[in-house]
């Protein structure tokens, strides 16, 4: 017996309920739903889709950091083209989880106290309003569910490749349902690893199947992302047990990625990258510089290991203790 929730709902008929949100079985329901954060409420979007057949339910997060818009055009798209009479279980979905930041256009951070949410979970109710907002997202969007996805993209100063993250939680019934969706979804990379704070690590540590999808970035929402990282995210809903298979298309040749490390700036000035998103780097290489105003080099940046480049920092501002890119292998 799984330690998790991967088994499927009641066979009784039941209305799904998120606040002041309704949906009977066959419904689906839309609204603002308030959150208290202490200093401040905001206001997040919330979908609930009751399929007209129990099944398991699905949570489902975008705008984690608020400038990642992709993630919010892809999941709003999914969520409300999903037909509930088609639907074998449910899908409660946060379309934008972070709304201080989507208002500010701020980038890793919320704005409310200046701290990364996805490395907040599983939260505090009683803490400051980063906490508290993990903590309601936890309750309310995770912990409910039998399988949780978390869209992504870079964010408004990222460049990637288009990747999933999952991890091992060592009890065989999740690992089981988390790489099937990982697998459905489909997309350039597989990234093995936990991050710790994140959604996806508060998922698994709770016995959740859990997946993270990444596609696009800089601060833009092109069709052809948009359209990519929805298809994987409904490939991945058929996998969970969901939705009919959504005839999306192939799958891309996803390669398999284990070790994974982040290189941040020991320099403030003017960064300058000197490989691509999905470019091969060997250990030792650089990778780029980070110059003074005037374009003397201050700091040349290595490879720590041989990889795949997964992101770019792509803001020319560098700032002591940011992130410059990612590698993984």
């Amino acid at each position: 017996m799984s330690r998790g929730h991967t088994g499927a709902m009641s066979d009784a008929p039941r209305t799904l309920a998120l606040e002041h949100l309704r949906a009977a079985p066959g419904e689906r329901a839309t609204g603002m739903v308030p959150v208290n954060l202490g200093s401040a409420t905001v206001q997040i979007p919330v979908v609930i889709i009751n399929g007209a057949r129990p099944g398991p339910r699905v949570g489902a997060t975008a705008g984690i950091h608020g400038a990642e818009y992709v993630s919010i055009a892809a999941l709003r798209r999914v969520a409300m083209s999903l037909d509930p009479a088609e639907m074998t279980g449910s899908l409660v979905a946060s379309l934008v989880s972070n709304p201080a930041a989507f208002a500010a256009r701020s980038i890793y951070v919320d704005p409310l106290d200046g701290r990364n949410l996805n490395r907040t979970f599983p939260g505090d109710p009683a803490g400051g309003p980063t906490e508290r907002l993990a903590a309601w997202l936890y309750a309310n969007i995770i912990v409910p569910s039998n399988r949780f996805i978390d869209c992504h993209c870079g964010d408004m100063n990222e460049a990637l490749v288009s990747f999933n993250g999952i991890e091992e939680t060592g009890d065989p019934d999740v690992d089981r349902v988390t790489l099937a969706m990982a697998q459905a979804y489909g997309l350039d990379y597989l990234v093995y690893g936990p991050t710790p704070g994140s959604t996806t690590t508060a998922a698994a540590a709770a016995g959740i199947p859990a997946v993270l999808g990444e596609v696009g970035g800089q601060g833009l929402w092109p069709e052809q992302d948009v359209a990519l990282h929805a298809a994987g995210l409904r490939r991945a809903l058929h996998a969970a047990g969901l939705i009919p298979d959504p005839g999306d298309g192939p799958r891309r040749t996803t390669r398999v990625l284990h070790a994974e490390a982040w290189l941040r700036s020991d320099a403030t000035g003017f960064w300058h990258p000197t490989v691509g998103v999905g470019e091969r780097v060997e250990e030792g290489q650089v990778v780029g510089e980070v110059q003074n105003a005037f374009g003397a080099t201050i700091r040349l940046v290595h490879a720590p290991m041989p990889g795949v480049v997964l992101f770019i920092v792509s803001s020319l501002a560098m700032n002591t203790g940011d992130p410059l890119l990612a590698i993984a292998d």
